[in-house]
């Protein structure tokens, strides 16, 4: 084994302490590396790789104000501000699983724990240079867009016997992936997994039933390398990848929020497991995911400006949906929108956006007329052209937080008329309507409706009551389905006993309807039998 070139070497030692820069910096010119520069930040890190690329990248995690290394990471990533080729190393004074799972999503080649020493250094930059030097030739020919011809270089490697097999192999096996040549993947998996079953090929053989259509079985597979391994964040995704495919927007949640317990400092998984959740309105949730992501996303290239509003926007209708709630969060709601135009540029629609999101929290924290006075300011400013969807929808919100149901309806049913022919709109629009007018969601509700039913008259309570909280959870203003619930719960109270929480969801349920609910309506005789009922459960 030949003695490596540290000559050749452009390294780039980052940390906030000059003491490690200097003592790193001495042990690569005692290696012979050609050039050695330093950063004291992640700002000055990241400037230096835009003005030139580093064959090494030794990064402290912990970097004082700005980005950690993590986010230095990402940004040398996503930028492309490094080649396949290159080397990146973090560097932590623990070894802690959150910090080295936080990094998964753009994962290091190597982390080293503080202290370091020369030797252990020494000994790990050989080992890596070695595998870089033998994989250089696949990963340039990929830095050049020829996927092809790194494929061929890669099988040509393996039967070789060389000492990196494994890493050609999952590389390998990414590649067929990639480029649809789903036979060759599985084949190349069947063999490793013949030796050792290696999490990586096991998510990969999953990937493989997927592409062919076999969902089921790609998720058993997955399910399995989790209950096995629960670090295994590759399991995690693929399997919330799957789920999304099958439109089970329910278990992506599920799966997302076991992922960020295990992970939970991963701005692209919070992110993930927010969205399923606003997806599903389960608001607490995606409040909680929200708050996360706003807060990983300082300093971090994943920062997004949406983000920031659907924390305050989900925010918002959590505590509609819950007044009894704790409104601590609505001020972090407001925090957050007085902070955008700090890190974000803002258009005209965005600024509106977060004026009609300040009112529904200041409505939220019961101060009417601080929302009122805000409401009152953008109606005054917002231009007559047309505007977005979502816009219109956030002032139907804004107007139903201040119990302004006529003006609220009124822009419903302009809605409904501009929106008429446009299914994924008319989808969206059913949030606020007391019945789903979109083909999709009237069969969706129907569905559930008559499941809970039948649960209901066969005495299964447990199921009838989980079909309709589901149900209310979709269609929060569909009056039908909150009675539903109320009945289901009345009956299961009846049958086991009151419990607080049974009380608390029909409570919450009954002042729902009685907010929209009008005389004549259909359901305005069993509303007030069922409050009736309610209220002697109650006694």
């Amino acid at each position: 084994m030949g003695a490596l070139n540290y000559a050749d070497l452009k390294v780039l030692v980052i940390d906030d302490f000059d003491s490690f820069r200097l003592t790193v910096s001495k042990m690569l010119d005692e290696f012979g590396c050609g050039q050695v520069v330093t950063a004291v930040n992640g700002r000055r890190a990241l400037k230096a790789c835009e003005e030139g690329e580093f064959d090494v990248v030794l990064c402290d995690y912990n970097l004082g104000p700005g980005p950690n290394g993590q986010q230095v990471l990402e940004s040398l990533r996503v930028n492309k501000l490094m080649g396949r080729q290159s080397l990146f190393l973090l560097v932590s004074a623990e070894s802690s699983k959150s910090i080295v799972l936080s990094a998964y999503d753009y994962e290091p080649d190597a982390y080293l724990t503080k202290p370091i020493t020369g030797r252990g250094l020494k000994q790990r930059l050989d080992r890596l240079l070695r595998q870089r030097d033998e994989m250089m030739p696949v990963q340039q020919s990929l830095d050049a867009g020829d996927i092809d011809g790194a494929i061929a270089m890669a099988i040509g490697c393996i039967p070789g016997g060389s000492r990196y097999t494994s890493a050609f192999q999952k590389l390998l096996g990414e590649l067929f992936l990639e480029t649809g040549r789903i036979a060759e993947a599985e084949d190349l998996y069947t063999k490793v997994l013949e030796v050792r079953p290696l999490d990586w090929a096991r998510v990969g053989m999953s990937k493989v039933k997927s592409a062919n259509g076999e969902m089921e079985t790609a998720n058993e597979w997955l399910s399995q390398i989790i209950d096995g391994n629960p670090f295994c964040m590759q399991a995690y995704d693929a399997l919330a990848d799957n789920c999304q495919q099958q439109q089970n927007i329910e278990r992506v949640q599920e799966v997302l929020q076991a992922a960020v317990e295990v992970s939970p400092m991963s701005i692209v998984r919070q992110a993930s497991l927010a969205e399923a959740a606003s997806g599903n309105h389960d608001y607490k949730v995606a409040s909680k995911a929200y708050s996360r992501t706003v807060r990983l996303g300082e300093h971090s290239c994943h920062d997004r400006l949406e983000h920031h509003l659907q924390f305050s926007r989900v925010t918002a209708s959590m505590l509609r949906d819950d007044p009894g709630a704790n409104t601590d969060v609505a001020r972090e709601g407001l925090r957050v929108l007085d902070q955008l135009s700090k890190r974000f540029e803002l258009s005209s629609e965005a600024r509106y956006t977060a004026q009609l999101l300040e009112s529904q929290l200041h409505a939220c924290r019961g101060d009417v007329r601080r929302a009122k006075d805000i409401l009152d300011e953008v109606e005054t400013n917002l231009p007559d052209q047309e505007l977005s969807l979502e816009l219109q929808l956030d002032r139907v919100a804004t107007y139903q937080g201040l119990n302004n149901e006529a003006k609220a309806g009124e822009l419903l049913e302009a809605l409904l008329d501009e929106y008429k022919d446009d299914e994924d709109s008319l989808r969206s629009i059913d949030l606020w309507l007391e019945e789903p007018v979109s083909d999709f969601n009237t069969k969706l509700v129907a569905r559930i409706n008559n499941e809970g039913i039948g649960f209901y008259q066969n005495d299964q309570f447990d199921k009838a009551l989980n079909s309709f909280r589901r149900a209310a959870r979709l269609f929060p203003n569909h009056l039908g389905v909150h009675l539903n619930l109320v009945q289901a719960l009345v009956a299961d109270m009846k049958e086991f006993g009151v419990s607080d929480e049974s009380m608390d969801t029909c409570l919450t349920s009954l002042a729902k309807v009685e907010r929209k609910i009008k005389p004549g309506h259909a359901q305005l005789d069993r509303y007030r039998q069922l409050q009736h009922m309610v209220r002697s459960l109650g006694q």
